[in-house]
């Protein structure tokens, strides 16, 4: 492969770990003081992470590859393109968590702000890894 392969693969991949991170970062932390400040609810902070990188890895960096074509830095055009798919990946998610949830999902204020925060760590660290 050539240098320049090696070097998005590098750039995808940096984007996928450092938002799988800041995504289970921010929403540990929120169940750690949600729980009361209880020590063991840090293991949320992997928990959600992993669960993060999965949906990442099958919803948002197919987009990426797809939006790649016209690079630039902070696109708003991305940003609504980067949550209609994390709006998608979330509602599956808690479909497949919770089947009988169907279209309660969208009376919880949390589905909407997991969606727009993951859309919005994911179009970040993007505009940072991989926009020249």
């Amino acid at each position: 492969m050539k240098m320049a392969t090696w070097s998005k693969i590098k750039c995808y991949a940096l984007t996928l770990a450092f938002s799988s991170f800041s995504y289970g970062l921010i929403f540990g932390l929120y169940m750690f003081v949600y729980s009361g400040f209880v020590p063991i609810a840090l293991i949320t902070v992997v928990i959600i992470a992993f669960y993060a990188f999965i949906t990442y890895f099958l919803f948002a960096v197919p987009v990426q590859l797809w939006l790649r074509k016209k690079p630039e830095k902070f696109r708003l055009i991305h940003l609504f393109i980067y949550t209609a798919a994390a709006f998608l990946a979330v509602y599956l998610f808690w479909c497949i968590g919770n089947p009988s949830i169907d279209v309660r999902v969208f009376e919880n204020f949390i589905y909407y702000i997991m969606s727009i925060v993951a859309a919005l760590i994911y179009w970040f660290w993007d505009s940072i890894f991989l926009r020249k």
